[in-house]
């Protein structure tokens, strides 16, 4: 067991694959569809949209309570862990966060080093996957938190909805709202803002303009010569998102490029058919 724990919540939608290589702890939220109440991590997506399906209503989202996460970390220092990171979705748009400081305050060890993400999706996930990987390789926690200040200012998310009545419902919507009544003749690129909220980034006419518009930014970025992970994210929409990672792997092979689907509570806030891009410098050298 490595001596620095990594915790996530489960909006970060890493694969199974790099949360177990990585031995990351997930602490789900929660969706509530009709008058059932799901963990996120118990849900499949195809299991959501089903169930959807026979609602009247969109489905709703909570956050984890204090005990949640409070198993998390206990579990973790009794494994052996000796300091934990703990990674989540923007403070701006869920209490989250404020769920994990409580639980620090009941911690029977108070080595526990908050992080917002100040994102959400894969925004969060790929700081969560590069934190996992600097513990790996035995980073110190100090060590690993003045990494992710760094690595979040270089990370950059970009995501395309077909509609803002989720986003609106849910309050959300942040500076996006400016939008509403528009989504036909425009498609939105929104992102999160300096202060962690969702707000409008660009405005085009199409989903083929709007994916171009996002390879401009990750074309800019490049110029920088650093080798990038580029990662792809979608709801509900997988040709759709394979074909746009296919496309990045045959456009950019010198740098790493995956493709991730958001689950559950993502989806409730953003509809189906959104996607997007996040990436950052490779943050192992």
């Amino acid at each position: 067991m490595r001596k620095t724990g990594i915790v996530m919540d489960s909006t970060g939608y890493l694969t199974n694959d790099i949360v177990k290589q990585f031995q990351i702890t997930i602490v789900p939220l929660s969706v509530i569809i009709g008058t059932e109440t799901f963990s996120e991590t118990e849900l499949s997506n195809e299991q959501y949209f089903e169930k959807l399906n026979h609602i009247n209503s969109l489905s709703t989202t909570s956050q984890p309570s204090v005990g949640a996460f409070l198993e998390a970390y206990e579990s973790l220092f009794s494994q052996g862990v000796e300091k934990i990171i703990s990674l989540h979705l923007s403070s701006a748009i869920s209490g989250t966060l404020r769920s994990a400081q409580m639980a620090i305050e009941l911690a029977s060890s108070k080595k526990i080093y908050l992080f917002d993400s100040q994102s959400s999706a894969l925004g969060l996930g790929v700081l969560a996957w590069a934190a996992a990987e600097w513990a790996e390789n035995r980073l110190d926690a100090a060590e690993i938190m003045h990494n992710l200040k760094s690595l979040k200012e270089q990370t950059e998310l970009y995501f395309i909805v077909n509609t803002l009545e989720n986003l609106r419902r849910g309050g959300r919507i942040g500076g996006a709202a400016a939008l509403i009544g528009t989504l036909l003749q425009i498609k939105p690129i929104l992102y999160f803002n300096q202060q962690g909220q969702i707000d409008v980034f660009d405005k085009v006419r199409s989903r083929s303009r709007a994916w171009q518009r996002v390879l401009d930014e990750l074309t800019r970025a490049m110029l920088s010569g650093k080798r990038f992970r580029i990662c792809v994210m979608h709801v509900n929409i997988p040709k759709e998102g394979e074909e746009l990672m296919e496309e990045l792997k045959s456009r950019y092979p010198e740098h790493e490029v995956r493709l991730f689907e958001a689950g559950a509570v993502i989806a409730t806030h953003v509809g189906t058919g959104a996607f997007g891009l996040v990436f950052h410098p490779w943050p192992i050298e």
